[in-house]
């Protein structure tokens, strides 16, 4: 690869500080004219803001992969620099995280990491995890809710005489329609997501598969390959967040921090991928994550760092 000349450094500094600033919600009617007059300028720009994109996402896909994947030699990673492991991961967690530039334009609503209850037109109730995204498409005939990013608990307006239009969330290709119910739905990417039904149905759709019928207390798998396969998974455990807090039973402790991190604004990220696995009993209230990190940490002989843009566990 050249070596970086001095604007082009710039451009990718001001990429990623565009990357940056977008994670932490909509932008400002002064920060997004200043942002299209910085495209404007230069179409080098618009290519800079689009590699850092590509690169961002690819540093997500490999801080997502099994170590068997990440092809690197044992002695390379025991050798890194401990500064250079945690930017790499500082850099991935940010950016996978953070919002494609254009979601600021597709969604209705992008929450902070606070969570947020919305009360729509039609009297129906949804209330947002942390980091997430969410459009309206309300029209004569549906009412339509796309999940964008993230997870939600849907608490639609029943269908009456006096509301007829179906209330449908789409998620990805998938399609599920409240049968009278409460529901949570949870976005993982493009191709496959999470339902859970705390009351009464939900009918999950899915191209390409056959439709089927969720009941209260009922969790599902949807998949472009796999289809639609029951989960276990308890509703009410997957929705602890919405009631302000969050339990764990023995889950591993990567999947403790996935659940985590979408609560807190500096990600918690784990050095010591041998403690992965490391079983977490504990429950942690949502108004007070900053003293219940640092304990949970210590009560599995862990240590916390705060480190610019996220905490560090070792």
């Amino acid at each position: 690869m050249p070596p970086m000349t001095h604007s082009r450094r710039s451009r990718h500094a001001q990429a990623v500080r565009w990357w940056l600033r977008s994670q932490d919600g909509p932008l400002s009617a002064a920060e997004q004219q200043a942002l299209d007059r910085w495209l404007a300028r230069d179409p080098a720009h618009g290519e800079a803001l689009a590699a850092v994109e590509k690169q961002w996402a690819l540093a997500g896909e490999l801080a997502h992969r099994p170590p068997h994947q990440r092809h690197q030699p044992a002695a390379r990673r025991a050798t890194m620099a401990p500064w250079l492991a945690a930017a790499t991961v500082l850099l991935a967690v940010l950016l996978w995280r953070g919002p494609h530039w254009w979601l600021q334009a597709r969604a209705d609503r992008i929450t902070g990491a606070a969570v947020e209850t919305l009360t729509l037109d039609d009297g129906s109730r949804v209330t947002l995890a942390g980091h997430s995204a969410l459009r309206l498409d309300y029209d004569q005939n549906h009412r339509a809710v796309t999940l964008l990013r993230g997870q939600a608990v849907f608490h639609p307006a029943p269908v009456n005489a006096g509301e007829p239009r179906p209330f449908t969330v789409q998620a990805g290709d998938a399609r599920l329609t409240a049968l009278g119910t409460v529901f949570w739905v949870r976005r993982l990417d493009a191709h496959e997501q999470r339902v859970a039904v705390l009351e009464h149905r939900v009918l999950a759709r899915l191209p390409g598969h056959p439709e089927q019928r969720l009941a209260t207390g009922q969790s599902a798998r949807l998949s472009d390959r796999a289809g639609i396969r029951l989960l276990a998974l308890d509703p009410t455990r997957a929705t602890d967040w919405s009631r302000g807090v969050l339990v764990f039973d023995g889950e591993p402790l990567s999947d403790a921090l996935a659940r985590i991190n979408p609560f807190r604004q500096r990600p918690l990220v784990l050095l010591d991928r041998a403690r992965a696995g490391t079983p977490v009993r504990a429950v942690l209230h949502l108004d007070n994550l900053d003293g219940g990190v640092p304990a949970l940490a210590d009560s599995l002989g862990l240590r916390t760092l705060e480190v610019p843009g996220l905490t560090l566990l070792y």
